[in-house]
């Protein structure tokens, strides 16, 4: 096949095809034009995700009228003399790719007047040619409007996503300008609705409100340090306001808004005592440093940078962090100034008095009927004392070594027994018998009666039925627990290991997906929760609601940037309501266009995370109720990530270990 040179059509297509992945990338490359250019107050509008409609205003200095069809030529920019100065580059655009590249892939209005000049210009383009200019009046500024995204390259449309997921990244990509430009007043609006609207006043603290709201802003640290040559400055959250993902990261180079490994690293480093294990800090940092010290021509959508001395950058970086944290840089845990925000629309949570909470189990076994309406009050499982366990998330990694799905908890035993008869070991006895019920919680300040014995409740099985008032004697002796997270068993001639959070998570799981195939996964709250969410959890909330709605969550908008949960999976309390919420919301974002049961499953692990976690301290009665639990439930002997539940020494194998046997 000859060599042949590719007309201006197919070379537009091409270098499109780098710029232009997605509407989000549109509105960023017009944002930063548009900054550029000056202007102080920018309007971003989207319809259908972006897909269909794109507007972006700036009143910056707009264009001049013989400058207009020469912005929409390949490699054509204002920004940029010479070879020369891409070692010294001061601006966010420099490429001249942008506007010929959405063009080429779209049908494109731009209307603009530069300072000075009595009327401005109007250019259309589709698809890259049958470009036209014409006089029109219009304020000083630039507007440039974009539709029908790839209309030209249906191959490239379709491996766009819904359009409450476009919007989503549209939304994340005009928070983060927010943040790195707080001088700059962003109006977004999609579908007609106002999402953002930043004041535009300087206080970053102010930019964050506008993205994320007033809890956020009010409780994320300030920061601002200089050290050889390099200034870092913004705000980060840690402690309640880390998060479960990177997503929430946002960093900047010189203003530019960038994906940077090497920051993200500095910080959590420098974060590591400071945010619980398999957390991260969310942020929005600007470093700056000399122009000439980092190189922003990597890649042409400029997400990417390279540094000089990236190790170097990276330890001085993550020195002036940990200075700040310690208090010799200038930290301010509230800022000078309170914002001027307006109120969170709440609702107000009456509890009842300790002593009409009902009493609970460790574990429940009944599942509520769908038509009871239940109240969550604070008391939690494996509270018997009235006093919550701290929730806090846990990362569990996938065990090579754990059994396999089709295997229960009483398949392992038997598997245990069957190991011990190998090895010429006798009397292994199975574990069918019931423990001791718990003793069910008193109200605050009732103190027992020390002449009394202590009333012991029945406990209900799953089918209504009272278990045995006098049960036999468990076949086993509870040892104790190792570190507050193995309880260790003397069973027969074995030492059996349990580990309590992964035990209590398979269970809480168990229970939930029983629940939701009989259609009773949900309890009704006493109080809507009222949540505050980003514009990007809004769609993501309104994309996944059928799942939402499976596992037991009734939810519905409720304004513009906050979410009303009527109902929710009936093994959370309230207090572990908004956090597994979240984090559920922020798996979700990572799963693009999976299917609606994979999306369930996801839902339901997230829902378990309020399982006990290892290191809570177990009452003995607490650690009976979790043993018999597990004895009657037929769920896989395995967490639901793949971890084993349970592990086995049989006496020959410690004896072996000591040198007593050979």
């Amino acid at each position: 096949m000859p060599i042949r040179i590719l007309d201006a059509a197919t070379i537009g297509r091409i270098a499109a095809g780098e710029v232009v992945e997605r509407p989000a990338s549109v509105v960023k490359e017009l944002l930063e034009n548009s900054l550029d250019a000056g202007a102080t107050s920018l309007t971003v509008e989207i319809k259908d995700g972006g897909i269909s409609y794109l507007r972006v205003t700036d009143n910056g200095s707009g264009i001049e009228p013989g400058q207009v069809r020469l912005a929409f030529e390949n490699h054509a920019t204002s920004k940029l003399m010479d070879a020369e100065q891409l070692s010294d580059i001061r601006t966010l655009g420099f490429r001249g790719e942008a506007l010929p590249s959405i063009a080429a892939v779209s049908r494109v209005e731009m209307t603009t007047r530069a300072a000075r000049q009595d009327t401005g210009v109007r250019l259309t383009v589709e698809g890259g040619e049958n470009l036209r200019v014409r006089e029109v009046g219009c304020p000083e500024g630039t507007t440039v409007v974009m539709r029908d995204l790839f209309f030209n390259l249906p191959v490239r449309k379709t491996f766009l996503k819904k359009p409450q997921y476009e919007a989503a990244l549209v939304s994340d990509t005009v928070g983060r300008m927010i943040m790195g430009n707080p001088k700059v007043s962003f109006r977004f609006i999609s579908n007609d609705r106002v999402v953002y609207h930043s004041f535009g006043d300087g206080e970053l603290r102010h930019a964050i409100f506008a993205v994320y709201g007033r809890e956020t802003a009010e409780n994320l640290v300030e920061i601002d340090s200089y050290q050889g040559g390099m200034r870092i400055f913004g705000m980060i959250g840690i402690g309640e306001q880390a998060k479960s993902t990177r997503a929430h990261e946002a960093f900047f180079i010189n203003g530019r808004s960038v994906r940077c490994p090497m920051l993200s690293q500095a910080l959590e480093s420098a974060c590591r005592e400071r945010v619980t294990i398999g957390m991260y800090p969310m942020c929005a940092l600007n470093l700056v440093l000399p122009p000439t010290s980092v190189d922003v021509n990597v890649h042409p959508n400029k997400l990417e940078v390279r540094f000089r001395d990236e190790a170097a950058t990276r330890l001085t970086a993550e020195a002036m962090l940990r200075t700040a944290f310690e208090g010799e840089g200038m930290l301010r845990r509230t800022p000078e100034r309170q914002a001027e925000v307006r109120p969170v629309r709440t609702v107000e949570v009456v509890e009842p008095p300790v002593a009409e909470q009902q009493q609970i189990n460790l574990i429940q076994t009944e599942v509520p009927d769908k038509q009871t309406e239940v109240e969550i009050i604070q008391t939690e499982a494996f509270n018997i004392q009235t006093e919550a366990f701290n929730i806090q998330t846990e990362v569990v990694n996938n065990n090579s070594d754990s059994l396999g799905p089709e295997e229960s908890l009483q398949s392992l035993l038997d598997a245990e027994r069957k190991k011990l008869r190998l090895a010429g070991l006798a009397g292994a006895a199975a574990l069918h018998e019931r423990l001791l019920p718990v003793t069910a919680p008193r109200p605050a300040g009732e103190e027992i009666p020390q002449t009394e014995p202590v009333a012991e409740p029945k406990i209900q099985s799953a089918t209504g039925a009272q278990a045995a008032p006098n049960p036999a004697p468990a076949p086993y002796r509870v040892i104790g627990t190792l570190f507050h997270t193995y309880i260790l068993l003397e069973w027969s001639d074995a030492l059996l290991m349990i580990d309590q959070h992964a035990a209590h998570e398979r269970l809480r799981y168990e229970q939930l997906s029983k629940a939701v195939q009989e259609g009773a996964a949900s309890q009704r709250l006493l109080a809507p929760e009222i949540l505050r969410v980003t514009a990007r959890e809004m769609a993501l909330v309104e994309e996944n609601m059928d799942a939402l709605s499976a596992v037991g969550y009734d939810i519905s908008p409720f304004g513009e940037r906050d979410v009303q949960i009527r109902a929710v999976p009936h093994i959370l309390g309230r207090a572990e309501l908004k956090p597994r919420f979240m984090e559920t919301i922020e798996a979700l974002a990572g799963m693009g266009s999976a299917a609606l049961e994979a999306r369930r499953e996801e839902i339901l692990q997230r829902a378990c995370k309020g399982a006990v976690k290892a290191g809570d301290a177990l009452s003995d009665s607490e650690i009976k109720s979790l043993l018999r639990q597990m004895q009657d439930s037929g769920a896989p002997p395995t967490c639901p990530h793949g971890r084993p539940v349970a592990r086995t020494l049989t006496r020959r194998e410690i004896e072996r270990m000591f040198k007593r046997i050979q």
